[in-house]
């Protein structure tokens, strides 16, 4: 094991990359545990394994991220049930038990990718080493992901836009309200169940990072998704300003 003392300028600075790290695998570990729900939606044989490929790949990730808090020392903390990635599990498990295909993968390849590639990279470039390295590379990974779900959802909104832009605004505030809540610019008004000490989202600085920006640009990333997708401007314009700040 690494000492802390060579890493880290401060216990402030180890604990709160010890929660991004935290959040991280968490996140991961959720993404696994959708991708296999997710394959279980699928008819076609194809699908169904590059579902249960993608599940794997979230695996490793959560397994690189892990291995590598191990390596440096970190305090992490892995809570599958805590307060928001609990209720994103639940909104994703509420589409998936009645097999809707689309509905999960707008959950999990468009709004959660969203969020962690945007995030993984704004952490990438504030940190520096292994650590930096490894978060951008992850990031990369998961641009594939979302990448992957543009064409299948484009194609979807051709067939019946109306209906499917109805699926999206719902499940926009069923899953993207929680999202919004995790990165709203305030404190938590009670324990997330992975941060450890104070909230995170308040002792970022301590890396050179701030929510409000880290919120932006992941918001930004979702609105050029769904901009990617052909969801009409005004309507995603409206949707993200509802969310709460």
């Amino acid at each position: 094991m690494e000492s802390t003392n060579h890493q880290f300028k401060s216990i402030d600075e180890f604990n709160v990359v010890s929660d991004v790290f935290s959040q991280a695998i968490t996140g991961e570990l959720i993404g696994m545990s959708n991708f296999a729900s997710l394959s279980g939606t699928i008819d076609d044989p194809h699908e169904k394994m590059e579902a249960v490929e993608h599940a794997d790949s979230e695996r490793q990730h959560a397994e690189g991220f892990l291995a590598y808090a191990n390596k440096i020392g970190l305090n992490v903390k892995i809570n599958l049930n805590g307060e928001y990635w609990g209720r994103v599990r639940k909104v994703f498990l509420k589409y998936s038990e009645k097999n809707d295909f689309i509905a999960c993968l707008i959950i999990q390849e468009v709004m959660l990718e969203a969020y962690a590639i945007a995030m993984y990279s704004d952490v990438g470039k504030a940190l520096k080493g292994g650590p930096s390295k490894l978060f951008i590379s992850i990031a990369d990974e998961e641009k594939e992901h979302m990448d992957h779900s543009t064409e299948i959802l484009r194609e979807e909104l051709e067939k019946n836009p109306p209906e499917f832009l109805k699926k999206f605004e719902e499940i926009h505030y069923d899953c993207m309200t929680i999202l919004a809540e995790f990165s709203a610019t305030s404190k938590c008004e009670s324990s997330c169940g992975v941060c450890q000490g104070d909230c995170l989202k308040l002792s970022l600085d301590h890396i050179d990072l701030d929510v409000t920006t880290m919120r932006g640009n992941a918001l930004a990333l979702y609105a050029k998704a769904m901009d990617n997708i052909g969801i009409p401007g005004e309507k995603s314009i409206q949707w993200i300003a509802n969310l709460p700040a």
